[in-house]
């Protein structure tokens, strides 16, 4: 098999693979039945191909995290609608908290962080880190962007006909109202024209010195513990919705000056990209086996989720590994 191909075929099966499978939002009885993956591969896979590609082809650096943002709104805006459905599956505390003018926000910039980092971003990074000599090269000629454009553009529109709330084990679709929708089309729109407006930006910094690998590591795992946990926890103690969406927006702009600090910082190394990768799966790997000794933390079945745990953190240590030896090599 070609190299472009192992890497097409990485590029859609691994998004889903973390994104849903590894965070146990579909658990292995949910995850390999085929109806399923192909949903997910087509969602996942397609929309981070997507980006990669225009990330190479536009020469995006920094400005790469509008699409990834503008993912996040087609899967959960668009597609299953869980940013205006109180009563979308997984939501638990937070149905309906933080939610103004029809829009669930607290909810909303959660999953925003979570499919921009998770879902889009780090398997990007994982594959280009793997295969360096080609992270540069499109994978896709016009039929290949077509097929995953449509791909992607099929699932979000079943999505929007079909998903909604789950009532006695039969999903009753969810409409939210018209202008939801159009004004996440829009946003969406207006965040590509953003990433292509910005397509030769670079950030080279070095006001700062640049953290140990190590510290990289530990913010990486912190910056997703605390994405998923922290708008949870403050739910629970009956926190205001205004003061948990400040507190969540500070910590967004946390990552983005971080990012602009550090992540392109002119002395960053691969150690430290590893690291910082490590640290964000290394959150969810621990999460997976967590799940598995105690089911109550997922209300779906979680036989298998400790087998995902240790097969994803071999795979990780290998990944890093490799990226590591073809460094020094």
């Amino acid at each position: 098999m070609k190299t472009e191909t192992k890497i097409l075929f990485t590029l859609l099966f691994l998004p889903p693979t973390i994104g849903e499978l590894l965070s146990g939002s579909s658990p292995p009885l949910q995850f390999f039945n085929p109806v399923m993956l192909l949903m997910l591969v087509l969602l996942y896979g397609c929309g981070t191909l997507l980006i990669r590609e225009a990330m190479v082809r536009w020469n995006l650096q920094w400005s790469v995290i509008f699409l990834a943002v503008a993912y996040g709104i087609v899967e959960e805006g668009l597609m299953v609608k869980s940013y205006f459905n109180p009563g979308w599956i997984d939501m638990g505390i937070l149905s309906g908290y933080g939610m103004y003018f029809g829009v669930q926000w607290t909810w909303t910039i959660m999953l925003t962080f979570y499919h921009a980092t998770i879902s889009t971003l780090i398997p990007i990074v994982l594959v280009g880190m793997y295969w360096p000599e080609y992270a540069s090269v499109p994978l896709l000629k016009k039929r290949g962007l077509r097929l995953a454009a449509a791909g992607l553009v099929l699932i979000t529109l079943l999505g929007m006909m079909f998903m909604g709330t789950w009532e006695n084990g039969e999903m009753i679709p969810f409409d939210p109202h018209p202008l939801l929708l159009i004004g996440g089309t829009a946003v969406i729109a207006m965040l590509a024209l953003l990433a292509f407006r910005y397509r030769d930006s670079r950030i080279t910094t070095h006001r700062f010195s640049v953290l140990s690998p190590p510290v990289f590591g530990i913010v990486g795992f912190m910056f997703q513990a605390l994405n998923l946990i922290l708008p949870n926890l403050l739910a629970e103690i009956g926190t205001s919705g205004i003061i948990t969406i400040a507190i969540q927006l500070v910590f967004f702009a946390s990552a983005l000056l971080f990012a602009t600090h550090q992540v392109y910082h002119r002395d960053v190394t691969k150690r430290h990209i590893t690291a910082l990768v490590s640290g964000s799966l290394s959150f969810f790997i621990l999460f997976a086996a967590l799940q598995e000794f105690n089911p109550g933390m997922n209300p779906d079945p979680t036989q298998g989720m400790l087998l995902v745990s240790v097969v994803s953190l071999v795979m990780l240590v290998l990944w890093r590994r490799t990226v590591i030896k073809n460094e020094t090599g």
